[in-house]
């Protein structure tokens, strides 16, 4: 009798073992899950809120393994996604609109900042209240960067001779400004003010917007031919990313632990404040992350052919901007 029920005992006790391996066995193991490497524009900062977020918490729901690849200033997104050295990549969208009017293959699948968080920064008792005071100014200027353009295309719809201003131009770093080398900085409005208030210094924004300029910030891209072979894996990077970003949004302390958790050379005071100033600048349009209308792609355009970046109709809104995924992401 004995004998009979330890028997029934160990065919129970195989049986489930048996079935909870079956179980652990179909749920795929975070090390099988597909790698999406996302290149970065710039250094580590409270900014990657969203994408370290997704990363931790949202993109294993979507069956892959995302993997925040920082930039540096001699990293240049477009060429890395051009040459197959990544298929997803974070640029400017002025930059990505400039690639694609020259016939690169490459589009936005999300846009990160639908307002361009670049502003120009003037110390408080400089009496510079905006681009009319420019002339006989120095001007900083950041070659090649997001900012150049706004720059040029808010002194060109402020009407102000830009011969008459003594054009500088500066280095990344902002000490040259905080030692009064030049007068006016570019910026954005979750960095450089950052550094300012941390040393004391009291500034002034002026925001290009109030001059008729509206660029996005930065944008999610890929090539073409990514989005045809791999959109399974496109859409669930959007998703995370969406994820993410409604994640920190909601949650900023939460998102910026992960940040700090993943770079914790990070200081904690400066990228609080930095995520605090940076926000609304990640809600999308209409309160939807990575969102953003066609008629805000074609103001950019618009502005690009104006200060003569890219040729009239050299590009057109659909070449440079799918929504379909981003939409799909809020969908579900």
């Amino acid at each position: 009798m004995i004998t009979r029920r330890l028997f029934a005992t160990c065919a129970v006790l195989t049986a489930a073992v048996a079935a909870l391996t079956s179980c652990s066995s179909s749920a795929p193991k975070p090390e099988t899950l597909p790698v999406v490497e996302l290149r970065q524009e710039w250094f580590p900062n409270a900014n990657f809120a969203g994408e370290v977020s997704a990363s931790k918490r949202f993109a294993k729901d979507e069956k892959i393994q995302l993997k925040v690849v920082p930039g540096a200033e001699d990293v240049d997104p477009i060429k890395v996604v051009l040459s197959k050295g990544a298929d997803f990549g974070v640029v400017g969208g002025d930059l990505l609109v400039a690639a694609v009017a020259k016939g690169a293959p490459l589009v936005a699948i999300g846009v990160v900042n639908v307002k361009s968080p670049t502003c120009f920064l003037v110390k408080a008792k400089s009496g510079i209240k905006g681009p009319a005071d420019f002339p006989g100014k120095r001007v900083g200027i950041l070659a090649g960067t997001n900012t150049e353009r706004v720059y040029q295309l808010m002194m060109k719809r402020a009407g102000i001779d830009r011969s008459k201003v003594k054009e500088i131009q500066a280095p990344f770093e902002l000490q040259t400004f905080v030692l009064g080398q030049y007068d006016v900085r570019p910026a954005f409005i979750y960095d450089e003010p950052v550094s300012l208030e941390q040393q004391g210094i009291a500034y002034e924004v002026i925001d290009p917007t109030q001059y008729g300029v509206h660029f996005t910030g930065t944008v999610y891209f890929t090539r073409r031919d990514v989005l045809d072979a791999k959109r399974p894996l496109a859409q669930a990077l959007v998703t995370s990313l969406v994820k993410g970003w409604t994640y920190a949004i909601a949650n900023p302390e939460a998102s910026l632990a992960d940040v700090l958790e993943a770079y914790p050379t990070l200081k904690a005071e400066r990228e609080r404040r930095s995520l605090q100033l940076a926000l609304p600048y990640f809600s999308g349009e209409n309160g939807k992350p990575l969102t953003a209308s066609a008629q805000t792609w074609q103001s950019m355009i618009d502005g690009l052919e104006e200060i003569g970046v890219i040729a009239p109709h050299s590009v057109k809104v659909e070449q440079v901007w799918d929504s379909s995924l981003v939409e799909h992401a809020n969908a579900k």
